[in-house]
């Protein structure tokens, strides 16, 4: 799938009026995010009039990389960005200022399809010593290393190689280059509607495994949020709404999904979409729950030992809770 996501350069281009005058309940607010499943909540929120009735303007901006959005409202370019906390950690880490207010949605998306010769094999231990393709320096990766360790495994007891999940269907066409992928949707079910692949291990059997809930981010700045209390909690109240709706209104958020690809070039069956939007609980509210409390700080602590924080995050100082339970009181 190929979305005509903007640059980050355009992303500033196209919001700096948005950055430079304060706030309204008049004017758009500017959200930026991956092209991705994790946008449906705020496609919902827009498409049904959830921002509107909070008397919002909201101006939705797709990005190649959850990162690019979290860069953009750290510079002040948007006020809101969707992403996994993985990058948000790093970017915080980094120096950027940057505070959670919510989450989008939840649930890991990555999953092991192996080659029709190693169809009969079922665990990560099973593939050890196997080439194994996975687009590496992602979130996706972070979880699979993270798994890895849990379970006495290091990287290198495999052979890993980097490959975007774009390319992975066609690499599975010649079942000699890699034993296994590990990817996401829709391109792992593009590789088993082929007949080059089986699903060895699903999304919700490498989140059970890892213990995680994989939290999208919904974050701001302290600025924002101190100069404009009222309009963030407009904002997680309509993201609070649009979960109520979607989780009793399947069919329509394909729709509204599907609409959404076909509007950026891209093409995705409802079948396919159903998938990616309903093969785990992804939609389950705004508010952070007790799992989502033992993600977070596990996550924080391996970006540490790996490397990829300077110093350990004080998440009180990162992370207000306050807004998203207001939001979950009232959507009930």
């Amino acid at each position: 799938m190929k979305y005509k996501s903007l640059t980050l350069a355009a992303v500033a281009a196209l919001a700096i009026s948005a950055a430079t005058a304060p706030a309204s309940a008049n004017e758009k607010v500017a959200i930026g995010m991956s092209g991705g499943v994790n946008m449906v909540p705020s496609l919902v929120a827009r498409h049904l009039g959830y921002f509107k009735a909070e008397g919002i303007d909201i101006d939705l901006k797709p990005l190649a990389r959850g990162g690019d959005a979290i860069k953009a409202v750290a510079a002040g370019q948007l006020q809101f960005s969707e992403s996994a906390h993985a990058p948000f950690f790093a970017a915080v880490s980094r120096g950027a200022s940057l505070v959670a207010v919510g989450i989008v949605t939840r649930g890991f998306f990555g999953k092991m399809v192996a080659s029709n010769k190693n169809a009969n094999l079922k665990t990560l231990a099973d593939f050890k010593g196997k080439r194994i393709g996975s687009q590496m320096g992602t979130g996706m990766f972070t979880i699979v290393r993270m798994l890895l360790e849990k379970n006495g495994m290091k990287e290198s007891d495999f052979k890993f190689s980097n490959l975007r999940v774009v390319d992975m269907p066609a690499a599975m066409e010649h079942s000699d280059k890699f034993d296994a992928v590990i990817g996401w949707e829709p391109g792992m079910s593009r590789i088993v509607k082929a007949g080059k692949g089986k699903v060895v291990i699903t999304e919700k059997q490498f989140a059970d495994m890892a213990g995680i809930t994989y939290p999208f981010l919904l974050s701001t700045t302290p600025q924002y949020l101190k100069a404009h209390p009222d309009i963030v909690q407009k904002v997680v109240n309509a993201y609070a709404k649009a979960d109520k709706y979607i989780s009793t209104h399947h069919d329509e958020a394909v729709d509204i999904y599907q609409a959404e690809v076909k509007r950026r070039g891209g093409n995705l069956s409802k079948d396919d979409i159903r998938v990616m939007l309903f093969n785990v609980d992804r939609f389950t509210g705004v508010a952070f729950t007790a799992a989502d409390w033992k993600d977070i700080p596990a996550t924080r602590d391996y970006l540490l030992k790996i490397g990829q924080l300077k110093s350990k995050i004080d998440l009180d100082k990162i992370i207000d809770q306050s807004f998203a339970k207001k939001a979950e009181a009232a959507a009930k």
